[in-house]
Protein backbone atom coordinates (compact mmCIF):
# COMPACT_ATOMS: atom_id res chain seq x y z
CA UNK A 1 0.00 0.00 0.00
CA UNK A 2 1.33 3.39 -0.92
CA UNK A 3 2.25 5.50 2.07
CA UNK A 4 1.54 9.12 1.32
CA UNK A 5 4.11 11.64 2.51
CA UNK A 6 1.99 14.57 3.48
CA UNK A 7 5.05 16.73 4.04
CA UNK A 8 4.85 17.18 0.26
CA UNK A 9 1.69 19.27 0.60
CA UNK A 10 1.94 22.59 -1.27
CA UNK A 11 -0.33 25.50 -2.02
CA UNK A 12 -0.05 26.15 -5.76
CA UNK A 13 0.30 29.58 -7.33
CA UNK A 14 -2.26 30.62 -9.93
CA UNK A 15 -3.52 33.89 -11.39
CA UNK A 16 -5.04 36.41 -8.96
CA UNK A 17 -8.78 36.90 -8.80
CA UNK A 18 -10.09 40.06 -10.42
CA UNK A 19 -12.57 40.90 -7.64
CA UNK A 20 -13.16 40.10 -3.99
CA UNK A 21 -14.13 36.44 -3.65
CA UNK A 22 -13.84 33.62 -1.17
CA UNK A 23 -10.72 31.50 -1.46
CA UNK A 24 -10.89 28.55 -3.85
CA UNK A 25 -9.76 25.25 -2.35
CA UNK A 26 -9.01 22.30 -4.64
CA UNK A 27 -8.22 18.71 -3.72
CA UNK A 28 -5.97 16.81 -6.14
CA UNK A 29 -5.15 14.03 -3.66
CA UNK A 30 -6.74 10.59 -3.37
CA UNK A 31 -8.19 11.41 0.06
CA UNK A 32 -11.38 13.14 1.15
CA UNK A 33 -10.17 16.26 2.98
CA UNK A 34 -11.82 18.37 5.67
CA UNK A 35 -10.52 21.96 5.75
CA UNK A 36 -10.43 24.62 8.46
CA UNK A 37 -9.59 28.24 7.64
CA UNK A 38 -8.59 31.20 9.82
CA UNK A 39 -8.30 34.91 8.97
CA UNK A 40 -8.08 38.32 10.59
CA UNK A 41 -11.24 40.37 11.04
CA UNK A 42 -10.64 43.74 12.70
CA UNK A 43 -8.59 42.88 15.80
CA UNK A 44 -9.72 39.24 15.95
CA UNK A 45 -8.66 35.97 14.34
CA UNK A 46 -11.66 33.91 13.25
CA UNK A 47 -11.43 30.14 12.70
CA UNK A 48 -14.06 28.07 10.88
CA UNK A 49 -14.37 24.42 9.80
CA UNK A 50 -15.08 22.03 8.33
CA UNK A 51 -15.26 22.40 4.56
CA UNK A 52 -15.39 18.94 2.96
CA UNK A 53 -13.49 18.32 -0.27
CA UNK A 54 -13.93 15.13 -2.27
CA UNK A 55 -10.95 14.04 -4.39
CA UNK A 56 -10.89 16.11 -7.57
CA UNK A 57 -13.29 18.72 -6.15
CA UNK A 58 -12.92 22.51 -5.81
CA UNK A 59 -15.03 24.70 -3.53
CA UNK A 60 -15.05 28.31 -2.35
CA UNK A 61 -14.65 28.85 1.39
CA UNK A 62 -13.69 31.49 3.92
CA UNK A 63 -14.12 35.27 3.72
CA UNK A 64 -14.23 37.36 0.57
CA UNK A 65 -10.64 38.23 -0.34
CA UNK A 66 -9.63 41.52 -1.94
CA UNK A 67 -6.82 40.80 -4.43
CA UNK A 68 -5.10 44.00 -3.28
CA UNK A 69 -5.06 42.97 0.38
CA UNK A 70 -1.94 41.55 2.01
CA UNK A 71 -3.83 39.85 4.85
CA UNK A 72 -2.89 36.16 4.95
CA UNK A 73 -5.17 33.15 5.18
CA UNK A 74 -4.44 30.31 7.61
CA UNK A 75 -5.14 26.77 6.51
CA UNK A 76 -5.34 23.31 8.14
CA UNK A 77 -6.83 20.11 6.74
CA UNK A 78 -7.30 16.49 7.75
CA UNK A 79 -8.47 13.44 5.88
CA UNK A 80 -11.72 11.62 6.46
CA UNK A 81 -11.75 8.89 9.12
CA UNK A 82 -12.53 6.33 6.40
CA UNK A 83 -8.97 5.21 5.74
CA UNK A 84 -7.24 2.20 7.26
CA UNK A 85 -4.02 4.13 7.85
CA UNK A 86 -5.83 6.60 10.07
CA UNK A 87 -6.37 10.34 9.72
CA UNK A 88 -3.81 12.28 7.66
CA UNK A 89 -3.08 15.97 8.26
CA UNK A 90 -2.06 18.96 6.20
CA UNK A 91 -0.57 21.25 8.81
CA UNK A 92 1.83 24.10 9.55
CA UNK A 93 3.54 25.79 12.51
CA UNK A 94 0.81 28.18 13.74
CA UNK A 95 -1.31 26.68 16.54
CA UNK A 96 -5.04 27.46 16.69
CA UNK A 97 -8.04 25.59 18.07
CA UNK A 98 -10.43 23.44 16.05
CA UNK A 99 -13.57 21.53 16.94
CA UNK A 100 -14.26 17.83 16.28
CA UNK A 101 -17.30 18.74 14.16
CA UNK A 102 -18.44 21.91 12.39
CA UNK A 103 -17.34 24.94 14.40
CA UNK A 104 -16.68 28.70 14.35
CA UNK A 105 -14.51 30.24 17.07
CA UNK A 106 -12.19 33.16 17.65
CA UNK A 107 -8.53 32.35 17.25
CA UNK A 108 -7.37 31.09 20.64
CA UNK A 109 -4.67 28.64 21.65
CA UNK A 110 -6.02 27.55 25.06
CA UNK A 111 -8.21 24.91 23.47
CA UNK A 112 -9.01 22.34 26.15
CA UNK A 113 -11.30 24.43 28.42
CA UNK A 114 -13.61 24.93 25.43
CA UNK A 115 -13.55 21.28 24.37
CA UNK A 116 -11.42 22.12 21.33
CA UNK A 117 -8.17 20.65 20.02
CA UNK A 118 -4.91 22.42 19.06
CA UNK A 119 -3.83 22.06 15.44
CA UNK A 120 -1.02 23.57 13.39
CA UNK A 121 -2.14 25.89 10.58
CA UNK A 122 -0.06 26.86 7.57
CA UNK A 123 0.14 30.41 6.25
CA UNK A 124 -1.15 31.20 2.76
CA UNK A 125 0.02 34.61 1.59
CA UNK A 126 -0.24 36.68 -1.55
CA UNK A 127 -1.83 34.86 -4.48
CA UNK A 128 -1.54 31.52 -2.67
CA UNK A 129 -4.43 32.53 -0.41
CA UNK A 130 -6.73 33.00 -3.40
CA UNK A 131 -6.41 29.43 -4.68
CA UNK A 132 -4.84 26.57 -2.74
CA UNK A 133 -4.46 23.07 -4.18
CA UNK A 134 -3.75 19.96 -2.13
CA UNK A 135 -1.46 17.52 -3.90
CA UNK A 136 0.51 14.40 -3.03
CA UNK A 137 3.71 12.93 -4.51
CA UNK A 138 1.78 10.81 -7.02
CA UNK A 139 0.50 14.11 -8.50
CA UNK A 140 -2.87 12.77 -9.64
CA UNK A 141 -4.11 16.08 -11.06
CA UNK A 142 -7.28 15.44 -13.06
CA UNK A 143 -7.07 11.73 -12.07
CA UNK A 144 -7.70 12.58 -8.39
CA UNK A 145 -11.39 11.65 -8.43
CA UNK A 146 -10.64 8.20 -9.82
CA UNK A 147 -7.71 7.70 -7.43
CA UNK A 148 -9.92 8.77 -4.54
CA UNK A 149 -12.58 6.24 -5.55
CA UNK A 150 -9.93 3.52 -5.64
CA UNK A 151 -8.57 4.42 -2.20
CA UNK A 152 -12.04 4.41 -0.66
CA UNK A 153 -12.88 1.05 -2.25
CA UNK A 154 -9.65 -0.34 -0.82
CA UNK A 155 -10.51 1.07 2.62
CA UNK A 156 -13.96 -0.51 2.38
CA UNK A 157 -12.40 -3.94 1.81
CA UNK A 158 -12.61 -4.30 -1.98
CA UNK A 159 -9.90 -5.73 -4.21
CA UNK A 160 -7.94 -2.64 -5.23
CA UNK A 161 -4.19 -3.23 -5.40
CA UNK A 162 -2.90 0.03 -6.89
CA UNK A 163 -3.99 3.63 -6.35
CA UNK A 164 -3.15 5.01 -9.80
CA UNK A 165 -6.18 7.03 -10.87
CA UNK A 166 -6.81 4.79 -13.89
CA UNK A 167 -10.14 2.93 -14.01
CA UNK A 168 -9.18 -0.54 -15.18
CA UNK A 169 -11.14 -3.76 -15.01
CA UNK A 170 -10.29 -4.33 -11.33
CA UNK A 171 -11.66 -0.91 -10.34
CA UNK A 172 -14.74 -1.40 -12.51
CA UNK A 173 -15.45 -4.78 -10.86
CA UNK A 174 -14.90 -3.32 -7.37
CA UNK A 175 -17.42 -0.54 -8.06
CA UNK A 176 -19.94 -3.07 -9.38
CA UNK A 177 -19.43 -5.27 -6.33
CA UNK A 178 -19.90 -2.32 -3.98
CA UNK A 179 -23.12 -1.25 -5.74
CA UNK A 180 -24.42 -4.82 -5.40
CA UNK A 181 -23.35 -5.19 -1.74
CA UNK A 182 -24.85 -1.82 -0.80
CA UNK A 183 -28.16 -2.74 -2.44
CA UNK A 184 -28.11 0.32 -4.70
CA UNK A 185 -30.55 0.23 -7.63
CA UNK A 186 -27.91 1.60 -9.99
CA UNK A 187 -24.41 3.06 -9.99
CA UNK A 188 -24.77 6.67 -8.78
CA UNK A 189 -22.95 9.67 -10.13
CA UNK A 190 -19.36 9.80 -8.91
CA UNK A 191 -19.80 12.33 -6.03
CA UNK A 192 -22.68 10.28 -4.61
CA UNK A 193 -20.71 7.06 -5.13
CA UNK A 194 -17.74 8.51 -3.22
CA UNK A 195 -20.05 9.51 -0.35
CA UNK A 196 -21.60 6.03 -0.21
CA UNK A 197 -18.23 4.22 -0.22
CA UNK A 198 -16.90 6.59 2.47
CA UNK A 199 -19.85 5.80 4.73
CA UNK A 200 -19.31 2.05 4.22
CA UNK A 201 -15.57 2.35 4.91
CA UNK A 202 -16.12 4.34 8.11
CA UNK A 203 -18.69 1.80 9.32
CA UNK A 204 -16.30 -1.07 8.60
CA UNK A 205 -13.14 0.47 9.95
CA UNK A 206 -14.50 1.68 13.28
CA UNK A 207 -14.40 -2.01 14.21
CA UNK A 208 -10.67 -2.34 13.44
CA UNK A 209 -7.46 -1.13 15.08
CA UNK A 210 -6.50 -0.20 18.63
CA UNK A 211 -9.28 1.05 20.89
CA UNK A 212 -8.36 2.50 24.29
CA UNK A 213 -11.05 3.18 26.91
CA UNK A 214 -10.78 5.09 30.18
CA UNK A 215 -12.72 3.29 32.92
CA UNK A 216 -11.13 5.35 35.72
CA UNK A 217 -12.63 8.35 37.51
CA UNK A 218 -9.97 10.79 36.24
CA UNK A 219 -8.84 12.13 32.88
CA UNK A 220 -6.14 10.05 31.21
CA UNK A 221 -3.44 10.74 28.62
CA UNK A 222 -2.27 7.82 26.47
CA UNK A 223 0.77 7.21 24.25
CA UNK A 224 1.60 4.21 22.06
CA UNK A 225 4.80 2.64 20.70
CA UNK A 226 5.43 0.21 17.86
CA UNK A 227 7.99 -0.75 15.26
CA UNK A 228 7.62 0.59 11.72
CA UNK A 229 10.05 -1.21 9.46
CA UNK A 230 13.41 -1.00 11.18
CA UNK A 231 12.47 2.01 13.32
CA UNK A 232 10.82 2.06 16.74
CA UNK A 233 8.37 4.91 17.15
CA UNK A 234 6.49 6.23 20.17
CA UNK A 235 3.92 9.01 20.00
CA UNK A 236 1.17 10.69 21.99
CA UNK A 237 -0.96 11.97 23.50
CA UNK A 238 -4.60 10.97 23.27
CA UNK A 239 -6.68 12.55 26.06
CA UNK A 240 -9.59 10.54 27.43
CA UNK A 241 -12.27 11.80 29.76
CA UNK A 242 -13.63 9.27 32.30
CA UNK A 243 -15.89 6.82 30.51
CA UNK A 244 -14.64 7.71 27.02
CA UNK A 245 -12.76 5.76 24.35
CA UNK A 246 -10.46 6.63 21.47
CA UNK A 247 -9.11 4.76 18.45
CA UNK A 248 -5.33 5.21 18.54
CA UNK A 249 -4.69 3.03 15.48
CA UNK A 250 -7.20 2.77 12.66
CA UNK A 251 -5.70 -0.13 10.71
CA UNK A 252 -6.47 -3.87 11.07
CA UNK A 253 -4.12 -5.35 13.67
CA UNK A 254 -2.47 -8.69 13.01
CA UNK A 255 -0.51 -9.02 16.27
CA UNK A 256 -0.13 -7.59 19.76
CA UNK A 257 3.31 -6.10 18.99
CA UNK A 258 2.17 -2.64 20.11
CA UNK A 259 2.71 -1.06 23.52
CA UNK A 260 0.92 1.70 25.40
CA UNK A 261 1.65 4.05 28.28
CA UNK A 262 -0.81 6.22 30.20
CA UNK A 263 -1.02 8.75 33.01
CA UNK A 264 -3.99 9.90 35.07
CA UNK A 265 -4.24 13.68 35.24
CA UNK A 266 -5.81 14.39 38.61
CA UNK A 267 -4.37 16.49 41.42
CA UNK A 268 -1.14 14.56 40.89
CA UNK A 269 0.01 12.72 37.79
CA UNK A 270 -0.28 8.97 38.29
CA UNK A 271 1.74 6.86 35.82
CA UNK A 272 0.90 3.42 34.52
CA UNK A 273 2.02 0.36 36.50
CA UNK A 274 3.50 -2.80 35.05
CA UNK A 275 5.03 -1.53 31.82
CA UNK A 276 7.76 -3.95 30.71
CA UNK A 277 9.19 -2.26 27.60
CA UNK A 278 11.01 1.07 27.83
CA UNK A 279 10.24 3.82 25.32
CA UNK A 280 10.79 7.57 25.06
CA UNK A 281 8.06 10.14 25.65
CA UNK A 282 7.64 13.90 26.17
CA UNK A 283 5.22 15.78 28.43
CA UNK A 284 3.51 17.50 25.49
CA UNK A 285 2.43 16.20 22.09
CA UNK A 286 5.31 14.19 20.60
CA UNK A 287 6.52 11.65 18.06
CA UNK A 288 9.87 10.05 18.90
CA UNK A 289 11.90 7.70 16.72
CA UNK A 290 14.11 5.18 18.50
CA UNK A 291 13.85 3.83 22.03
CA UNK A 292 17.41 4.38 23.35
CA UNK A 293 19.29 7.40 24.77
CA UNK A 294 15.96 9.08 25.57
CA UNK A 295 17.38 11.60 28.06
CA UNK A 296 20.23 12.60 25.75
CA UNK A 297 17.63 13.43 23.09
CA UNK A 298 15.46 15.50 25.43
CA UNK A 299 12.86 12.85 26.24
CA UNK A 300 11.72 11.13 29.41
CA UNK A 301 11.49 7.33 29.55
CA UNK A 302 8.78 5.02 30.88
CA UNK A 303 7.65 1.41 30.86
CA UNK A 304 5.01 0.69 28.24
CA UNK A 305 2.62 -2.29 28.50
CA UNK A 306 1.70 -4.63 25.67
CA UNK A 307 -1.79 -4.40 24.18
CA UNK A 308 -4.26 -7.28 24.29
CA UNK A 309 -4.13 -9.84 21.48
CA UNK A 310 -6.29 -8.60 18.56
CA UNK A 311 -9.52 -10.39 17.74
CA UNK A 312 -10.60 -10.05 14.09
CA UNK A 313 -8.29 -7.05 13.67
CA UNK A 314 -9.36 -5.19 16.85
CA UNK A 315 -7.60 -4.87 20.21
CA UNK A 316 -9.21 -3.06 23.12
CA UNK A 317 -7.30 -1.74 26.14
CA UNK A 318 -9.38 -0.67 29.14
CA UNK A 319 -7.71 1.54 31.73
CA UNK A 320 -8.88 1.03 35.33
CA UNK A 321 -7.81 2.68 38.57
CA UNK A 322 -5.82 -0.44 39.46
CA UNK A 323 -3.56 0.07 36.43
CA UNK A 324 -1.97 3.16 38.00
CA UNK A 325 0.20 4.11 40.95
CA UNK A 326 -2.15 4.79 43.91
CA UNK A 327 -2.80 8.45 44.74
CA UNK A 328 -0.71 10.04 47.48
CA UNK A 329 -2.42 12.39 49.91
CA UNK A 330 -0.75 15.81 49.90
CA UNK A 331 -0.31 17.96 53.04
CA UNK A 332 -2.47 21.05 53.09
CA UNK A 333 0.53 23.34 52.64
CA UNK A 334 1.80 21.57 49.52
CA UNK A 335 0.27 22.85 46.27
CA UNK A 336 -1.23 20.07 44.16
CA UNK A 337 0.48 19.23 40.93
CA UNK A 338 -1.51 19.50 37.76
CA UNK A 339 -1.23 19.95 34.06
CA UNK A 340 -1.31 17.24 31.52
CA UNK A 341 -0.13 16.03 28.19
CA UNK A 342 -1.40 17.10 24.85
Amino acid sequence: MIRILFAALVATLLLPLSRAEAAELCNETSFIAQVALAWREDDRILVEGWTRLRPGECVEAGPDIDPGSDEPLLFYARSSAAYLEGVREWRGPITLCVGPSDFAVEGITDCEPLGLEPRGFMLLEGEHRQRAVLIEPADFGDRAQEAGTQRLLQAAGYDIRAIDGVEGQRTFRAIANFVRDAGLPRTPERPELIDAIEAAAINRNTRLGLRICNDTDERAAVAIARQRGDIWESRGWWRLEPGSCTRAIAARLASADIWYYAELLGETRRPLLGGTERFCFAPSRFSAEGRTACAARGYAEAGFARIAEPVEGLSTVTLTNGNFIPPVALPDHVPAGGGGSE
